[in-house]
């Protein structure tokens, strides 16, 4: 029997938005040609052509451009769902048809893979299940897969961060199964190819396999792979048939100059001294005098009148750059957007269909609405200088983490911002808890006291978010909230009953959870906080009297200086961390980190394996993976609140001078170092580690290899392009040693571009 093949083409594009607003993801240009029918031909070229296409987002619009696919030589059904039922379960729409082998490939990817070298692995090796996999530099976006030397899978990382690539071999979405993979799919539910089927089945033991293609691949999810993508046909990089030129009706001016890589559609007019580079012009666009385009594409009917720059950008049906607007990088204008005369519209911006950027803004933020801006992302959150920007993101976080109670706290002088979060949460149907002031740690760990489904922290201009453990939210989940306010979809306002509370006690709260249990005898030793913030100062001062010590002094670190006998404790603005100190002795970083986990085994807590975890700290307890554990948040509370390291700490100094606690900690020298890099070099650096060590090592955030004296863990920044070394040794000149290895050897990688390098 015949190889079969299903097209997924149910996917919104919602990252390709505002091209996607008024079209399926599938029917989206290249080169003239919707994207999914470089999917049909490259099927007919391998002899399939009994294909089916599961349907979701505006699927008559696909059924009217494909019909039942004559064009490609192919005969094609539709399976249509009525709401989305996740990869796996749209195929599972179609089980009755597929009766052997059968291909599943997306319909809004770009691909030449030799299908009929791949269907021969798959045979030779008598899989289930075969992915087809690609080397990509930048794997971020993508399903990280694994392999031993047979090809066979051995791990799956779904979407990871940088600390977690240690393979470029990244999951294309083409797949080769068995119809026997119809039994571990469940009948309800909404299962996922790549989440959820591929990992169990790996976990239960049944062979998984990859074969790695060398052809050209691109999952057209953003409007850089878009563009990417175009010109990678246009410069003859993808073996598949396409449009190219300048079409025979198409009217260039003799003074235009045409350069580089483009496609000219049907009837287009190019006027006088214009200059297209490395672009598509679509068909019956008109192009004024002195207009520069590059490396841009324009759907058909788009205007862009005299002296108009674009650069990098995209413009949909009927979208018009008007004279003089200057369009950067990275930007798009929806169907019948406008940039006004003059207009310059700043990197990354988009305009949502038939909106406009009036004659000579500035526009550096989207326009979504007629009065509504995108907000930016910085390092710790959002930064918001409109209300209405406010309560967009606020709304995006009660829909993506669908929280039902969120605790919105705030520092001293954003009462305004928590106002406004708090009454956007409410007005989406969450209920709402708010204090006064308070710190980013305080607000950390009241959230699961109060067993709140998320928080939001309030400072300055910025808003900083955490899920219902007091954990910052992880970058996807960051980048799922942009997209809800890119596109505006948030729960429908007043829809459910939600409100905002103001409750009095968190302090009272916060120090139940932070102090230690059952303290004992009172505390005789001289104790002197420094603390700027002063509800951190009272916060220390009511804790530290219930713990029973009679000689407190608290003051602003402007003060810093230590009388006879005192213990001294330094906690930061951010109140993070407390340093301790004496007039004898001055623990190092080192030193406060194994005393407070030692504090938290003697509490029955529990030390987990994370980054900045030292492995020394397995002689005071084995080290555990994180939970949400009381002992563990009590754990975490400790390592980032500086009012419950306090606390700790003095409790501890009930049993002894700071110098006597720290006789008992095992012995350890940390050293960091950062090397710079290219972004797109990270992956390769750490999974290029990962491979070619034949030393122990193992794979958490980043890469920790074990030397015979100590240890090293690699781990790329998340957002930077840095990568961070740590080394770790009983012995300070080993530790120093190790680090620089290391920071040797990434450099050359870096630097001399080379793709391996030997272990010691």
């Amino acid at each position: 029997m015949s190889v079969q093949a299903i097209i997924m083409a149910g996917g919104e594009g919602v990252r390709l938005r505002p091209l996607t607003l008024n079209l399926p993801k599938p029917l989206v240009p290249l080169l003239g040609e919707p994207v999914m029918g470089y999917a049909l031909k490259l099927l007919k070229m391998h002899g399939i052509t009994d294909v089916g296409a599961t349907l979701c987002y505006q699927p008559r619009k696909i059924r009217a451009a494909f019909g039942k696919g004559e064009k490609y030589g192919v005969k094609l059904k539709y399976f249509e769902e009525t709401s989305p039922m996740g990869t796996a379960g749209s195929v599972r729409m179609a089980r009755e048809q597929l009766k052997g082998t059968f291909l599943v490939l997306s319909g809004d990817g770009l691909t030449d893979c030799d299908l009929t070298r791949a269907l021969s692995f798959h045979k030779e090796k008598k899989a289930l299940a075969t992915l087809v996999l690609r080397r990509v530099s930048v794997p971020l976006p993508y399903g990280v897969v694994m392999c031993d030397q047979e090809n066979r899978i051995t791990r799956f990382i779904e979407k990871p961060t940088w600390s977690r690539v240690f393979s470029d071999l990244v999951n294309t979405g083409i797949y080769i199964l068995e119809p026997e993979i119809f039994d571990y799919i469940p009948e309800t539910g909404t299962p996922d190819f790549g989440r959820d089927i591929f990992p169990a089945l790996m976990e239960a033991g049944i062979p998984l396999y990859g074969f790695e293609t060398t052809g050209y691949w691109c999952d057209v999810g953003d409007q850089r792979a878009y563009l990417s993508a175009q010109q990678a046909l246009l410069r003859g990089e993808v073996a598949l048939p396409h449009d190219q030129g300048i079409h025979e009706t198409a009217r260039v001016d003799a003074s235009a100059r045409i350069v580089g890589h483009c496609l000219i559609g049907r009837d287009a007019v190019i006027g006088p001294g214009a200059v297209i580079e490395n672009a598509v012009i679509g068909e019956r666009a008109a192009i004024g005098p002195g207009a520069v385009i590059s490396d841009s594409c324009l759907w058909e009917k788009t205007v862009v009148q005299e002296r108009a720059s674009l650069s990098s950008c995209i413009l949909c049906d009927g979208a018009v750059a008007r004279k003089g607007a200057q369009i950067a990088d990275g930007c798009a204008l929806g169907q019948g957007a406008v940039a006004g005369a003059g207009a310059e519209l700043r990197p990354g911006v988009r305009i949502w269909p038939h909106l406009k950027a009036v004659p000579g803004a500035v526009a550096s933020r989207s326009i979504i609405t007629a009065d509504l801006t995108a907000t930016q992302w910085t390092s710790r959150g959002a930064d918001c200088d409109t209300a209405e920007g406010v309560c967009s993101l606020c709304m995006a976080f009660a829909k993506v983490t669908g929280a039902k109670l969120i605790l919105v706290g705030r520092s001293a002088e954003a009462a305004a911002l928590q106002s406004i979060a708090a009454g956007a949460l409410g007005a989406a149907g969450v209920r709402v808890l708010t204090a006064g002031e308070m710190s980013e740690s305080m607000l950390r760990t009241l959230i699961p006291a109060l067993k709140a489904s998320g928080g939001i922290y309030a400072q300055g201009q910025t808003l900083s978010f955490f899920d219902n453990q007091g954990i910052a939210l992880p970058p996807r989940q960051l980048a799922a909230m942009d997209s809800c306010v890119l596109h505006q979809d948030a729960p429908p306002a007043f829809a459910r009953e939600g409100g905002v509370i103001r409750f009095t006690g968190a302090e009272e709260i916060y120090l139940a959870r932070v102090l230690p249990e059952g303290a004992g005898k009172p505390l005789f030793s001289p104790i002197a906080v420094f603390c700027d913030i002063a509800m951190l100062r009272r916060m220390a001062g009511d804790g530290l009297a219930r713990l029973g010590a009679k000689d407190v002094r608290l003051a602003p670190t402007s003060d810093l200086a230590l009388r006879p006998l005192e213990t001294g404790f330094l906690i930061p603005e951010r109140g993070e961390e407390a340093a301790i100190f004496t007039q004898q002795c001055t623990p190092g970083k080192e030193q406060r980190l194994m005393l407070l986990l030692s504090l938290c085994h003697r509490k029955n807590g529990v030390l987990f394996d994370l980054a900045g975890v030292p492995r020394a700290a397995a002689g005071i307890a084995p080290l555990c993976e994180p939970d949400d554990s009381p002992a563990c948040l009590y754990q975490r509370s400790l390592l980032s609140d500086g009012i419950a390291a306090l606390f700790a700490l003095c409790e501890a100094l009930k049993q002894g001078p700071l110098e006597t606690l720290l006789q008992h900690l095992p012995e350890t020298h940390i050293l960091m170092r950062d090397v710079a890099c290219r972004i797109r070099d990270k992956g390769r650096i750490l999974h290029t580690l990962c491979h070619n060590t034949q030393l122990p090592h193992t794979l958490g955030e980043g890469v920790r290899i074990q030397h015979d004296r100590g240890y090293a863990t690699i781990v790329p920044d998340a957002y930077r392009g840095l990568v961070r070394i740590t080394s770790e040794s009983r012995d300070s000149e080993f530790a120093r040693e190790l680090c620089d290895f290391y920071l040797d050897q990434i450099r050359q990688l870096t630097e001399e571009n080379k793709s391996s390098f030997q272990m010691p």
